[in-house]
């Protein structure tokens, strides 16, 4: 790849993040602005603050979507699957339908979102929790992460110490969300190396690598290409349908995750079959000291 390429693709991947960030900060300045103190964050606390603005409906959609936001004068319709209920959960909800919610918030408070569906654009249904590639579905993404699991609650938490899987268990409880969800937001707000795979099938569907990691010049996981982490794939081929919920670890080098090929670091995995959504989860984390002797080869 041409030098001239490269730095295109970092320029339009540094515009895309500023504009995730803008929506997680809008999401976080939602939370605190209803008034939560701790975790966890009630998404339908922020709907009954809209005074009627807003009025939600919950029901099995089946396959049709996660979510949907209609403009109906003089209100918004947020509609929400509940399929997901069908699974173990806390709660009134399960943390799938909790974040969808959130997600059809963020496009009624993000004003680029609400003017479309103001001005007579049509409404879609969604596709929740990371799944879309479109910036519109990531930005709503980015917004339910900020406001079930804002940095002012979450933060504090989350760089305590050394990431540890247990440790993001912990908080998944205490916040009532997803294990999916907490790990992209543990992995955003942490200071440690860490990141988070999602595979489906055989191949990485996204990823998020943390500021640890972007300090020494790791930003990305590479998306869309087949897993070649040998032991990854290994626990891959004891069931690669992904509809029952198992765990496992190994490790592998880092370059096997990021597009930095000429990056070296031994990372451990931590792999997490997530049923509902039928993915499979992979934590990778390094010793700080690790990447910072590789970062002086």
């Amino acid at each position: 790849m041409s030098m001239t390429k490269q730095k295109t693709m970092m320029i339009e991947f540094r515009f895309e993040q500023a504009k995730l960030r803008k929506a997680t900060e809008l999401g976080e300045q939602i939370a605190k602005e209803a008034g939560f103190l701790k975790p966890p964050v009630d998404p339908f606390v922020v709907i009954r603050n809209e005074q009627g603005r807003i009025k939600h409906f919950g029901d099995n959609f089946g396959s049709d979507f996660d979510g949907r936001l209609e403009f109906q004068r003089p209100s918004f319709l947020l509609f929400y699957n509940t399929k997901y209920d069908e699974w173990s959960h806390a709660g009134k909800h399960h943390p799938k339908v909790s974040f969808t919610i959130g997600h059809e918030l963020g496009h009624y408070f993000q004003e680029h979102h609400r003017s479309y569906l103001m001005g007579g654009g049509g409404a879609h249904g969604s596709l929740t929790e990371f799944q879309s590639n479109r910036m519109v579905e990531r930005e709503a993404d980015s917004f339910s992460s900020g406001l079930l699991m804002p940095k002012f609650l979450l933060g504090k938490i989350v760089n305590r110490a050394a990431p540890t899987l247990d440790a993001v268990k912990q908080a998944r409880d205490m916040f009532q969300v997803s294990l999916t969800s907490m790990l992209v937001r543990w992995v955003q707000l942490c200071d440690f190396p860490c990141a988070v795979a999602s595979i489906r099938g055989e191949k990485v569907g996204w990823g998020y690598c943390s500021t640890g990691f972007k300090n020494v010049g790791i930003y990305q996981i590479i998306r869309g290409t087949r897993v070649s982490s040998r032991n990854a794939k290994e626990f891959i081929s004891q069931d690669s349908s992904f509809t029952n919920f198992r765990e496992g670890s190994g490790y592998s080098d880092i370059s096997r995750w990021v597009g930095n090929a000429n990056q070296k670091c031994v990372v451990t995995e931590q792999y997490l079959v997530v049923p509902s959504t039928q993915q499979m989860l992979v934590f990778l984390t390094a010793e700080e000291e690790d990447i910072a002797n590789d970062r002086d080869w």
